[in-house]
């Protein structure tokens, strides 16, 4: 069995939270891949044995990664990322650290009925329950669209905020944000507006937007508990990385 771990800390110097996930066989006698303690004293060691961390996102991601593979030679680690503020994260898979993945989030609201005409009122109850209810229901949706590309050398980014934030407003939240999904937009006429062909849809809207920066996964919350996410009609088996 292949296990992956993952720990939080923050980086108060910079004001930032550091995430490390490191994979492997659990332990016998512990049950750990690894004492997430050690995690947190290994990089705290090494945090105080630098005078100045690097002053770019890509730059103490890499810093990160080599601390990982260096100091936890009985695992394997997957990647490193880092919450810059509440609504960005940005994130480095040990396999390309070359490349960056960056995720932005956004806040939406909006209502659906989830109802296949198709079906009989029973099969609609059945499978949909109080989802499928005629005056429909809302949610509070969070949408978190991550970019993949390589770090710009003149500005340490991948993509800027304000352009990933200009083009999901126009596509995105201009379209959907407290709208009735149902009977306000065109693509869900008739296309069920459950969270997965949302997801589907969202990612649809923005692929081939960002300019040098690939769309790489569309993430939609409906609840604290549950989100679908797409990364493409091309996309393989789920990875590692791809939990960065």
């Amino acid at each position: 069995m292949y296990m992956g771990t993952g720990e939080g800390m923050d980086l108060r110097r910079i004001g930032m939270k550091l995430w490390v996930m490191l994979g492997g066989q659990c332990d016998a006698e512990s049950g750990f891949i690894v004492n997430v303690t050690q995690i947190r004293q290994v990089f705290a060691q090494e945090l105080e044995k630098k005078e100045v961390i690097q002053d770019t996102a890509g730059g103490i991601l890499r810093w990160a990664l080599g601390v990982a593979e260096r100091k936890f030679l009985e695992c394997k680690c997957l990647g490193v990322a880092l919450d810059l503020n509440e609504r960005m994260r940005v994130g480095m898979g040990a396999e390309e650290p070359d490349m960056m993945q960056v995720t932005v989030r956004y806040e939406l609201a909006a209502s659906h009925r989830l109802w296949n005409e198709q079906w009989s009122r029973q099969k609609n109850l059945d499978c949909y329950g109080k989802c499928g209810n005629e005056a429909g229901h809302g949610h509070n949706y969070l949408l978190e669209v991550t970019l993949r590309g390589k770090e710009d050398g003149k500005t340490g980014q991948v993509v800027s905020v304000e352009k990933a934030d200009k083009i999901v407003k126009k596509m995105i939240l201009e379209r959907f944000d407290h709208k009735n999904l149902n009977a306000d937009t065109t693509e869900f006429a008739v296309l069920i507006p459950t969270v997965e062909n949302m997801a589907k849809v969202f990612w649809e809207l923005l692929i081939g937007r960002f300019g040098k920066a690939e769309l790489y996964r569309v993430r939609l919350w409906e609840t604290g508990n549950t989100y679908a996410e797409y990364f493409g009609p091309g996309a393989g088996p789920l990875r590692y990385g791809d939990t960065i």
